[in-house]
């Protein structure tokens, strides 16, 4: 269960600190649209610990990835119809269509980076196959 959380810990934190240099270095985005997302990051790898931690034992580590992307259909859906954050961060109404592509790439993201998940859960094991 730890190595687990750990694997789903640590490729969220560094995605989050990859995310978070490269909103800074985007001259038009103000912090004043962005803080919800820093808050709400704040808490991510917590959150994927915890869902690696309830990931099927028989979808390890094989579904691992499609455990993910479960995720980022959540919270792919929870950041653009719920907390409306594209509107925020760009100061305008952004369309369904818009909000419903972002979800689909969101969970596409949230696949490849469980892919990742998956590979720190099999090394903290000392496997490599499977």
């Amino acid at each position: 269960m730890f190595q687990r959380f750990a694997a789903g810990t640590a490729i969220a934190s560094i995605g989050i600190a990859i995310a978070a240099i490269t909103l800074s270095l985007i001259p038009s985005l103000k912090f004043e649209r962005i803080y919800p997302i820093t808050i709400l990051w704040c808490c991510a790898p917590l959150a994927w610990g915890v869902w690696a931690v309830l990931t099927p034992s028989t979808w390890m580590p094989k579904r691992l990835p499609l455990w993910g992307a479960f995720l980022g259909l959540f919270a792919g859906s929870m950041a653009a119809f719920v907390l409306n954050l594209p509107s925020r961060f760009l100061g305008a109404p952004v369309s369904i269509l818009v909000r419903a592509t972002m979800v689909l790439f969101i969970t596409l993201f949230y696949y490849l980076l469980w892919m990742l998940v998956r590979g720190a859960c099999r090394w903290l094991a000392g496997t490599t196959s499977t």
